[in-house]
């Protein structure tokens, strides 16, 4: 008989210690739940659960255009996964991932949507950092620079890219990581929600062995810390409760500055998953669509 899966879930949003208002939230949801609330709290364990969703969104815009944004992504990412659960429940990989790269499409509209609705005419946008995970395999999608980590075997990996000035130029070697932390141009990301028609989803995937913590965060997490210290952070505060974990990154980071808004969404995968093979590192893995069916173009078939 097959063993359990099991995975906990839990999340916080923080002001942190600068800004007025929070711009951020985050989502935990199912396909077997129908349209939960934004931001909940306490630690969610699922058994055999057949998809679990988490997101975390960063808005942006000023006053409350940030706080809208970030809002209206989420809300209607959620109603999409609500609306096409039964295709996840019953998807294979690459219909998994053009679902979750079409909820994205879906949220971008639903931004321009409420701007009109509400006469906001600055510009606002949110980030977004989603991960779907089925079959013991976790399905990705980023705009923006919030990002998703895996820790494992006591090392924490970035396993998404981040779409930001800085980003882009650590990945050309140009800069480090710890330069991109005081770069002048640091907060300058290359595409959000909201800014623009046609977004480049960047979907990607992880296989996640037994005993990985996945972590969802925005930039008010990481921007507080060297690679290096937030994998001390991470190491040291893992062995407690993942209400505890979650917690103790959003405190600590509030004690390093806490400058921006921090949201911490992490997910314990614990019983029924594969165990890591020795030496077996997480890192970016880019979804491996064919060109020649490109689902991006059946994505915006959506909307047209």
């Amino acid at each position: 008989m097959n063993q359990v899966r099991v995975v906990q879930v839990n999340g916080l949003t923080d002001v942190g210690c600068v800004r007025s208002g929070n711009e951020d939230c985050f989502l935990i949801q199912t396909t077997n739940q129908a349209r939960p609330e934004l931001n909940p709290s306490g630690t969610f364990t699922y058994e055999n659960e057949t998809g679990v969703f988490i997101a975390v969104s960063d808005g942006m815009g000023g006053a409350a255009a940030g706080e809208v944004a970030s809002e209206t992504t989420l809300h209607a990412i959620r109603d999409y996964i609500d609306d096409h659960r039964a295709d996840l429940n019953e998807a294979a990989p690459e219909e998994i991932a053009q679902i979750i790269e079409a909820s994205v499409h879906w949220a971008n509209r639903a931004i321009f949507a409420k701007a009109r609705e509400l006469d906001i005419r600055k510009p606002m946008g949110a980030t977004l950092t989603s991960a779907f995970l089925k079959d013991a395999v976790l399905y990705l999608c980023q705009i923006g620079d919030s990002r998703a980590y895996c820790f494992r075997d006591g090392n924490l990996l970035k396993i998404t890219r981040d779409q930001s000035f800085v980003g882009h130029l650590v990945e050309l070697g140009t800069i480090t990581e710890v330069q991109a932390l005081r770069h002048p141009q640091r907060n300058v990301i290359l595409q959000a929600l909201g800014t623009q028609d046609n977004l480049k989803v960047d979907v990607s995937y992880l296989p996640l062995c037994k005993g990985d913590i996945i972590v969802l965060c925005s930039d008010g997490l990481y921007s507080e810390f060297t690679p290096e210290k937030l994998q001390e952070r991470v190491r040291a505060s893992c062995n407690g409760s993942l209400e505890d974990f979650v917690k103790t990154l959003v405190t600590e980071a509030k004690s390093a500055g806490g400058k921006d808004n921090i949201t911490v969404v992490g997910m314990h995968v614990n019983e029924g998953f594969p165990v890591r093979e020795p030496g077996e590192v997480p890192g970016y893995l880019a979804f491996p669509f064919l060109e020649a069916d490109n689902p991006l173009k059946r994505v915006n078939s959506i909307f047209h």
